[in-house]
């Protein structure tokens, strides 16, 4: 079955324009992957489509992946699954609740099987990669070298002329990696950034250039909000603020930050007067899931 026929490709690129992109004199545009299907959004896809692509060219008869319970990354693949009716398993981080929440109960809709490993089990299985009995491994949220491929089509379905900084949330160092080595090999002129949505200093820079062979991108890791999957106040009400501004839903794990650190960017002058910029809206929308009730927004 083709799965496209199922998306939204290419996606949307729109001018935003706020209090405070005006104040600043900038022009912020968006690209809008998370317009790409409603389970299947953003860099979920992308990062999936280049293993799909290299599942479909291989002599393989099912997918094991990775992931906590409120996965973005299970979900869609889930339902990418589903759609091309290939068997999937998702090994899940921690032991089996009581009652699964939101997510783990589409995963199981789409018709993934789900298995519950311990913290410390889920550690040593998540370093599987390739193939083990015609199944393929897929990392933890798409994470890797086949996982970058499909990152490119973000640059090559777009028109990025007249864009001054390229900005993507950074989890893995995966997007951003496919974007930066679009970007090297068609000699394009924006300047890439990520914003670091974990804590650690310097954490995804060096994972680029080890893992992926990746240089000359600019992360900002100061605007994680605490570290991965955590919020604070200023960030919650700042998306709630955008949202009712520009009718766009960001999500508090990842493209809320990204978002927050462009705006705090512009009020610091690293973002200056005149500029152009587009961010990437890599989906992830199902991170409410587990939020919302917690933050009571």
């Amino acid at each position: 079955m083709d799965i496209l026929s199922h998306l939204t490709i290419p996606s949307p690129v729109t001018l935003l324009k706020t209090p405070w992109t005006e104040a600043a004199g900038i022009e912020l545009y968006l690209k809008r992957d998370d317009l790409i299907h409603p389970i299947i959004s953003g860099n979920k896809w992308r990062k999936l489509s280049g293993i799909f692509d290299h599942y479909a060219k291989s002599d393989y008869d099912s997918i094991t992946t990775f992931g906590g319970a409120y996965s973005n990354h299970l979900v869609a693949t889930a339902a990418s699954c589903a759609i091309l009716q290939v068997p999937c398993t998702g090994i899940v981080r921690g032991e089996e609740p009581k009652n699964e929440n939101s997510v783990l109960k589409i995963c199981r809709l789409y018709g993934m099987e789900l298995e519950y490993v311990s913290r410390e089990a889920y550690k040593e299985s998540n370093r599987t990669e390739g193939v083990i009995q015609r199944v393929l491994y897929i990392a933890e949220g798409g994470a890797g070298k086949l996982g970058t491929i499909g990152c490119h089509d973000i640059l090559r379905e777009t028109d990025t002329s007249s864009i001054d900084k390229i900005f993507v949330a950074c989890g893995t160092g995966t997007t951003i990696s496919g974007l930066a080595t679009y970007a090297r090999e068609f000699a394009l002129t924006s300047e890439v950034c990520g914003v670091q949505v974990l804590k650690g200093d310097g954490y995804i820079a060096a994972d680029l250039e080890q893992e992926y062979g990746v240089e000359g991108v600019t992360v900002y890791d100061e605007y994680h909000c605490g570290g991965y999957a955590k919020t604070n106040e200023e960030l919650i009400q700042f998306i709630k603020k955008f949202t009712r501004e520009t009718g766009v839903l960001l999500d508090p794990i990842y493209t809320g930050k990204m978002m927050l650190a462009i705006h705090k960017l512009c009020l610091n002058g690293s973002i200056k007067k005149g500029e152009r910029i587009m961010a990437v809206h890599t989906g992830g929308l199902t991170g409410w899931f587990g939020k919302s009730a917690e933050l009571n927004v």
